[in-house]
């Protein structure tokens, strides 16, 4: 039985496919030809390319599966049955219709977050908005002020206490969907329910819930898209890319859907573009194609100049902000891959000073870059020091996919037969206890 799905075979996909031919790990790496290490290192993340043939291999094992397997597999992966239940804006027709496939949309993804007294006292809450007098301008304006909300307790509130505060006004926005009849308003709320998607698209990836994250980040490019808000679609994809880095996606594959996007880059307003050029510019800085990367790192500095200052002065992550601090990290994170370790030193250096303290998990992504660049100065003992120290100061909390990644990313770059020496082996043991901490935040979302 053949399968019509276009997989990238990320660590969740691999993870998923084997769980679902209900194998261990030694008997999928003799179903798909490798050893058992290999497949552990696979779902792990810690080979983040896996080579073209043992892809092929995969696709066969999934094309050739039995169709329970190929079922069961949809069903971790999509979270549907069948490939052709995934929505898509084009499939959509125009209308009261596409009201009813995003309300059933975000059903199918808060359903697993459980329902309580606090939401139905926050749909009371905007019910109370609605009645009084300019109601529906007065509960919009409530809407937007949590999207901006969240843009700061998403830079400062664990993980797990964001997902409990989103799935209420997840909820909320439902049943506001629900009752509502203009299409003005209706739209208005599509591009609300873009931007608290997206937000939970990155809270439940940074605990590792890869498949969840995917079904967030389709909803939310499916809310922008029927928005027809040209800003909302450029955020919400431009964010996707930026967590593609820390989701296993290969580099090229991240500068390929930001080239997807040029057209409507070319004709959407400025302030969407800085998260794509942002993630583009990262994705040509792992490649090692240093002309392409300060390419865009110029194009996002000339765009950063040309914001207003209430969204340069603005640190909330937020699609009304993107301040000095933002383009900074970009240009650490670009350098510090290249290896150019005076210029990552420069723009490290001014992120930091830019950085709120309570900006805890961005800080330490920072240092860790940082770490980074002693690496590839030849400082291997101090470099994997340095990445552990500041992964172990992290409050257990604040440990997420992002952080883990970047602290593999430093253990990647020392040389094989310099891994063995006690720091590497140090660094080796904080990631394997981040990831189980890790494990143990995903649980709680479970």
């Amino acid at each position: 039985m053949g399968h019509d799905m276009n997989l990238e075979w990320t660590p969740e996909e691999v993870r998923a496919l084997r769980v679902a031919m209900r194998q261990s790990p030694r008997e999928f790496g003799k179903t798909v030809a490798v050893t058992t290490r290999t497949v552990t290192y696979w779902e792990s993340g810690r080979t983040s390319n896996i080579q073209a043939a043992n892809k092929r291999s995969l696709d066969a094992a999934l094309e050739n599966a039995p169709s329970q397997v190929q079922q069961r597999f949809r069903r971790a992966v999509f979270g549907t049955e069948a490939s052709d239940d995934v929505v898509r804006v084009s499939d959509v027709p125009a209308g009261e219709e596409v009201g009813d496939v995003l309300r059933r949309e975000f059903l199918m993804n808060v359903s697993v977050a459980g329902v309580g007294a606090v939401v139905g006292l926050e749909m009371t809450r905007h019910s109370l908005n609605q009645a009084l007098e300019a109601g529906p301008e007065i509960d919009l304006a409530d809407w937007y002020q949590i999207v901006r909300d969240y843009g700061y307790l998403s830079q400062t509130e664990a993980p797990v206490r964001l997902y409990e505060l989103l799935r209420t006004d997840l909820l909320s926005l439902q049943a506001a969907l629900t009752a509502a009849s203009d299409a003005d308003r209706r739209r208005e709320l599509y591009r609300i329910g873009a931007f608290l998607s997206q937000t939970m698209a990155e809270g439940v990836r940074d605990v590792g819930k890869g498949p969840e994250a995917g079904r967030w980040w389709r909803t939310a490019r499916y809310a922008a898209d029927a928005s027809g808000d040209p800003h909302a679609m450029l955020w919400v994809r431009g964010r996707e890319a930026i967590y593609g880095m820390y989701d296993g996606r290969a580099p090229e594959q991240i500068v390929a859907s930001v080239d997807a996007t040029e057209e409507l880059m070319a004709r959407g307003p400025v302030i969407g573009l800085p998260s794509l050029l942002s993630a583009r510019a990262q994705a040509y800085g792992m490649l090692g194609r240093a002309q392409e990367a300060e390419a865009d790192l110029v194009k996002l500095r000339d765009v950063f100049a040309q914001l207003p200052s209430e969204v340069t002065n603005d640190q909330g992550n937020h699609c009304w902000a993107h301040g000095e601090e933002r383009v900074r990290f970009t240009e650490s994170y670009v350098w510090s891959h290249l290896g150019n370790v005076e210029a990552a030193e420069q723009a490290q250096n001014a992120a930091l000073a830019l950085y709120e303290a309570r900006r805890v998990r961005a800080i330490a992504q920072i240092e860790i870059q940082r770490a980074l660049c002693m690496v590839q100065s030849g400082d291997f003992d101090g470099g994997a020091r340095y990445a552990a120290t500041v992964v172990n100061d992290l409050p257990a909390e604040h440990h997420t996919w992002g952080s883990t990644g970047l602290s593999e990313s430093v253990l990647s770059a020392i040389p094989v037969e310099d891994r063995n020496r006690p720091a590497a082996k140090e660094l080796r043991d904080v990631i394997i206890r981040t990831e189980n901490l890790n494990r143990q935040n995903r649980s709680v979302l479970s």
